[in-house]
């Protein structure tokens, strides 16, 4: 009997990073290495839409980015993550290089507007900056690149990945425009249901604390003292309350052992509220993606 494919949504179409990454982490769970064999792709038109996807059961994870090397954390990201409830099941960086691509036959004097996702023009604003083009934000890189190949225009360019450019068939013409060399960005997967795994060893929380001095120190400190390497802290406000905040923590753990859910007993005895958002695979580079 033929295995079920575990059908991911992303925000986009095919060509952005989005679906890069999906197809990156489900090749590592691929007994072949070809994600093919275990995935299916459900693209949508935005991330709440990824994860709306999930919700009526049309697909069975969604993988979203949440923070960028360069530009740091995808914010409405993480609050989807609180409004849906969805865990945390697994992690792929990707490496990103935004391209500035044209129809065959532009160049650089003919471009008026360019076209990307506000993180692909955030991340290229030092080249942007030496023209005058107008900056146009898209909801997805990819997107971008097939909105100027249908367009027709002589004068628009977008930003995205080498591959959109292949698949919508533009003309590469600068190969880097990121200004951080090392630009990387961080997808989770998200699921209806928790994962257990002996290989997990990472945990991602969200807590809401005590509005009294001193309470957020004192829930680091227990990391601190337990000797628990923090990962990421991220603050989002609370929805319809002013001036209150969920806290978004990952640290790492060899294990999910005993001693790990005696942390998070202390730190629910510390919290307002605390909700696990998961127990997952730290991401590692291999060899293949460092060549």
């Amino acid at each position: 009997m033929e295995q079920k494919k575990t059908r991911a949504a992303y925000s986009g179409v095919p060509g952005c990073f989005a679906e890069e990454a999906a197809a990156g982490y489900f090749s590592r769970l691929s007994p072949s290495g070809d994600w093919a064999d275990v995935c299916g792709m459900v693209p949508c038109g935005s991330f709440r839409a990824a994860m709306q996807a999930v919700a009526e059961g049309k697909a069975d994870c969604a993988v979203l980015p949440v923070e960028n090397s360069s530009t740091g954390s995808v914010l409405a990201n993480y609050d989807l993550l609180n409004e849906y409830g969805f865990f945390i099941v697994g992690e792929y960086t990707l490496g990103v290089r935004q391209c500035l691509m044209a129809p065959a036959g532009v160049g650089f004097s003919d471009i008026t507007e360019v076209f990307s996702h506000e993180q692909g023009l955030s991340q290229s604003r030092e080249f942007l900056s030496r023209y005058p083009w107008k900056q146009t934000a898209v909801y997805n890189t990819a997107y971008a690149a097939q909105l100027v190949a249908g367009s027709g225009r002589r004068d628009a360019a977008a930003i995205g990945s080498r591959r959109a450019a292949e698949i919508y068939g533009l003309t590469v013409l600068s190969p880097r425009v990121n200004f951080k060399d090392l630009n990387e960005t961080r997808f989770v997967i998200l699921a209806p249901r928790v994962r257990h795994s002996p290989d997990n060893n990472k945990v991602s929380l969200m807590v809401t604390l005590p509005h009294v001095p001193g309470s957020l120190c004192r829930l680091l400190s227990v990391f601190s003292r337990e000797g628990i390497n923090l990962l990421k802290i991220e603050s989002r406000p609370v929805p319809q309350k002013n001036w209150e905040y969920l806290f978004f923590i990952d640290f790492s753990a060899e294990t999910i052992d005993a001693r790990i859910r005696e942390i998070l007993q202390e730190v629910a005895d510390l919290s307002q509220t605390v909700r696990v958002l998961g127990y997952y695979r730290r991401f590692e580079r291999t060899e293949e993606q460092d060549g």
